[in-house]
């Protein structure tokens, strides 16, 4: 029981709860371990669960109305899923896929707003935490708003590199398996387009590759890509 409190208090959301409120809800709590590429949820389902994420990483895809898959964002440890079906009765309007063996606590709309009434400076968490997820949505968009595939695809791996990066000698590891179709879903460019880009980032020795990881150099001039 120690062992599963420590897990989810070190979590962003649920710091400086106290323990023994918080004893009953992870009892109570789901726990789930999810196989590389296996669902999470399907765009579509009913949501009415929260999802912590322990261990491990996610993708959110999206499929549009053409068939097209966009992957909107990748979380890791520590980030919450799923929260504002919370709130109101909605469908799920991506699916989430493990990139990886990951694990997971979930809670259903009762047990999370139990724990808010027992503790309700978690809404104000909760409220502080959506508020973030939005203005980091609303600073991608306008980040990327009309400019090259070249820019996008950079931008989206100094971000990575930021979240997921472990320091080597020549730069900064992403410790992420990532495809080239993946990384052409989540900039919205072909695969023939983002590889393309890719090699001409390597030629600069602006990135490299480690096995199935990418490296951003270190100190690699980067304005210049953004010309």
């Amino acid at each position: 029981m120690k062992r599963c409190i420590l897990c989810l208090q070190e979590l962003p959301l649920f710091q400086g709860l106290d323990r023994t409120e918080f004893t009953s809800v992870c009892l109570s709590a789901t726990k789930k371990r999810l196989a590389k590429n296996t669902f999470l949820f399907h765009q579509g389902d009913n949501a009415g669960t929260l999802f912590l994420v322990k261990t491990g990483k996610l993708k959110l895809v999206r499929v549009t109305d053409g068939g097209k898959e966009i992957i909107l964002d990748i979380i890791g440890p520590g980030e919450v899923l799923g929260e504002t079906a919370l709130f109101h009765d909605q469908e799920y309007l991506f699916s989430a896929i493990a990139l990886e063996e990951t694990g997971l606590c979930c809670f259903n709309r009762h047990q999370f707003e139990t724990l808010i009434q027992k503790n309700p400076g978690l809404a104000v968490k909760i409220i502080s935490y959506l508020g973030q997820k939005l203005y980091k949505t609303l600073e991608h968009v306008a980040e990327t708003s009309g400019t090259s595939t070249k820019e996008k695809l950079l931008r989206l791996l100094i971000r990575l590199a930021a979240d997921y990066g472990r320091k080597v000698p020549d730069g900064t590891l992403i410790e992420l398996e990532i495809t080239q179709q993946e990384l052409a879903d989540m900039v919205g460019a072909s695969r023939v387009m983002t590889v393309q880009v890719l090699q001409q980032l390597t030629e600069a020795g602006v990135i490299d590759r480690q096995g199935k990881h990418y490296v951003l150099k270190s100190d690699p001039c980067i304005d210049r890509f953004f010309a």
